[in-house]
C-alpha cells in the first residue's frame, strides 16, 4: 500500500512539474525558460527537478508526447453513421479538447517554436502528417471511392486548417461571432461544406 501511495505521489509531482514547465514554455518560449525558472514556479529545488527530468529537452519531449491526446480527436468520427456525422464529431471533439488549457498551451508551443527550431519543425510536420492520415482514415469509409487517398488527405487538411484557424482566432485574437455567427453556426457550415466537397466526383 505504501509503495502504491509513493508511486501516485511521484506521478502527481511529475504531472505538476510538466504543467508548470508547459505554461512557461508557452508564455515565454523554450530557449528563454531555464530549469531554475521551472523549479521556482513549481516551488521545488533544482535538485528535485533534475531528479524527475535530466534536462529541459527531457521535459519538452514528455510535453510533446501529449500529442496523442490531440490526435485522438481525429479518430472520433469512426463511430459515425455517415460522413456529415463523422466530420461533425471530429470538429466538436477538436474544439472541446482545445478548451483544455494544456492542449492550448501545447499548440502555442508548437506554433511559436516551429518558426525558430528545426527539431520542432520536424516534430510538427510529423504531428501534422499523423493527424491528417488519421482523419483521412476516419472519412474513407463514407467516400466510397470518390476520392483517392491524396485527395482525402488534402480535403481533410483544409477542413482541419479552417477549424484550427477559427479556434485560434476565438481563443487568441478575438471572438468573430459578431460578424460570422457563433460556434454552432460555424461548425454546421464547415461540416456541410466539406461533406459536399468529399462527396463531389
Amino acid at each position: 500500500m505504501t509503495n502504491l501511495l509513493n508511486l501516485k505521489k511521484h506521478a502527481d509531482q511529475r504531472t505538476r512539474l510538466l504543467a508548470h514547465a508547459r505554461h512557461l514554455f508557452a508564455v515565454q518560449g523554450i530557449k528563454e525558460t531555464s530549469m531554475s525558472q521551472v523549479a521556482k514556479a513549481c516551488k521545488v529545488t533544482k535538485a528535485t527537478l533534475y531528479h524527475y527530468f535530466k534536462s529541459k529537452d527531457a521535459i519538452l519531449k514528455e510535453i510533446l508526447d501529449c500529442r496523442s491526446k490531440t490526435i485522438e480527436a481525429t479518430t472520433q468520427g469512426a463511430r459515425a453513421q455517415n460522413l456529415e456525422e463523422c466530420l461533425d464529431q471530429i470538429a466538436r471533439s477538436h474544439l472541446k479538447k482545445m478548451d483544455e488549457p494544456e492542449n492550448l498551451e501545447l499548440m502555442e508551443i508548437m506554433i511559436s517554436e516551429t518558426m525558430k527550431n528545426q527539431e520542432m519543425r520536424k516534430f510538427y510536420m510529423e504531428f501534422l502528417k499523423e493527424n491528417i492520415g488519421l482523419g483521412a482514415q476516419a472519412v474513407a469509409p463514407f467516400i466510397q471511392g470518390k476520392k483517392n487517398e491524396k485527395e482525402m488527405r488534402l480535403l481533410f487538411f483544409q477542413f482541419m486548417s479552417t477549424l484550427v484557424h477559427y479556434d485560434w482566432n476565438v481563443k487568441m485574437v478575438g471572438d468573430p461571432s459578431g460578424f460570422i455567427g457563433g460556434e454552432e453556426a460555424f461548425v454546421r457550415q464547415l461540416v456541410k461544406t466539406y461533406t459536399l466537397a468529399f462527396q463531389a466526383v
